[in-house]
């Protein structure tokens, strides 16, 4: 854990705070955020895709309980952009 969050930190050195601004630190952010969402939710998230736009951060998978999403969403929202978040994880 202390790794991602020392990741995490780096990432948003290299970003700011706001949204990534070329496709590597995109990539970078998408990468990030798909390992903190995996290890908060304990990889209970199948076919996690993640996007990074203008309008914020959007997820999309599929998960078994909603404390599941819920918890996905908690790992995003830590990250670069986090503060919009559009929770599109289905749950089955």
């Amino acid at each position: 854990m202390e790794e991602l969050t020392e990741e995490m930190g780096l990432v948003a050195e290299a970003i700011g705070a706001g949204l990534p601004e070329t496709l590597e630190e995109a990539e970078q952010l998408v990468a990030s955020i798909e390992r903190a969402v995996q290890e908060e939710t304990g990889h209970r998230v199948h076919d996690l895709s993640v996007e990074v736009g203008e309008d914020g951060i959007l997820l999309k998978g599929r998960c078994n309980t909603y404390h599941c999403k819920q918890l996905a969403q908690h790992a995003a929202m830590g990250m670069p952009g986090g503060d919009h978040v559009i929770n599109s994880i289905k749950v089955s």
